[in-house]
């Protein structure tokens, strides 16, 4: 009987580690995968519930460096913690020792998500049996092996989040481009130098030019036919003033006659880095 215990604690053991290692292998490749925000933190809130042997598990990210708030749960409705925060200020010991909500279970455990020494998340897990987790926390093995699972899943959920914003960021390059693609008002980007930046089609059409090559050239040049500034040129005086200007421009290179407003932008750090050129021909009715 003592054989045949010791050999079922044996194969009990084996399946143990191969779950760990078959959890840690996904968290690893998780990041890899074409899965969505929602469901790399379903799969994430997942593992560490299967890996834990918890009966709930409950997955908080940072807010803006703000608050660590739940985005998934599994074994716990997430109504009932959706409006739970934690201050990121928290020291990691208190996050570590105190559980992070208020739930009906005997034991829990919190381990921090840390990428690049920046606390990111947290991963809450609760039982009904008491002590439940104290292997996990006291067993040097097992404890190395949630810590290597907790820094893939940091990898992961830092990769998902940059893809997203990079996801964002193009979805409102298109959105910009097709919205001033859509005006029949000249629009362009240009620097302090006066070097275009960024143009809509109207200017291409009306240059009769290749919108690739417009970018890069002095404006002046592409607007006027000219080797230096128009005389009473509103980019110049937006870049002297840091205000909007407007100025009536009529000149035979353009065509017509053109209201002309040019608009400052500004950088991060508040400086004036060029400016927004709107012209509108003034159609003789």
């Amino acid at each position: 009987m003592e054989r045949d215990s010791g050999y079922m604690s044996s194969v009990s053991g084996e399946k143990k580690l191969h779950q760990r290692l078959k959890i840690l292998s996904d968290a690893f490749l998780l990041s890899s995968r074409a899965l969505d925000y929602k469901s790399v933190m379903r799969a994430v809130t997942r593992h560490f519930k299967v890996f834990t042997g918890a009966d709930a598990s409950v997955l908080l990210l940072n807010n803006n460096d703000e608050n660590l708030t739940p985005v998934c749960s599994a074994g716990i409705p997430f109504s009932k913690i959706k409006d739970v925060s934690l201050p990121c200020s928290t020291r990691l010991k208190d996050i570590i020792t105190h559980p992070v909500m208020d739930v009906r279970y005997t034991a829990f455990m919190n381990t921090p998500l840390i990428y690049n020494r920046r606390l990111i998340g947290l991963s809450a897990v609760f039982s009904i049996v008491p002590e439940k987790f104290h292997f996990l926390e006291h067993d040097k093995y097992e404890n190395l092996l949630l810590t290597m699972l907790a820094s893939h899943i940091a990898v992961s959920i830092e990769n998902i989040i940059a893809m997203n914003t990079i996801e964002s960021i193009e979805r409102s390059k298109f959105e910009w481009e097709s919205a001033f693609d859509a005006m029949d008002d000249l629009i362009s980007i240009h620097d302090k130098d006066f070097t275009i930046v960024r143009a809509n089609k109207a200017v291409a059409k009306k240059f009769n030019m290749d919108i690739r090559k417009i970018a890069g050239e002095k404006c002046y040049k592409i607007f006027h036919g000219t080797e230096e500034p128009w005389k009473t040129c509103p980019h110049r005086k937006t870049m002297e003033t840091m205000t909007p200007c407007t100025e009536e421009i009529d000149d035979p290179h353009m065509c017509g006659i053109f209201i002309v407003t040019t608009y400052p932008y500004f950088n991060e750090r508040g400086s004036c880095t060029g400016s927004i050129h709107v012209a509108k021909e003034m159609i003789e009715k």
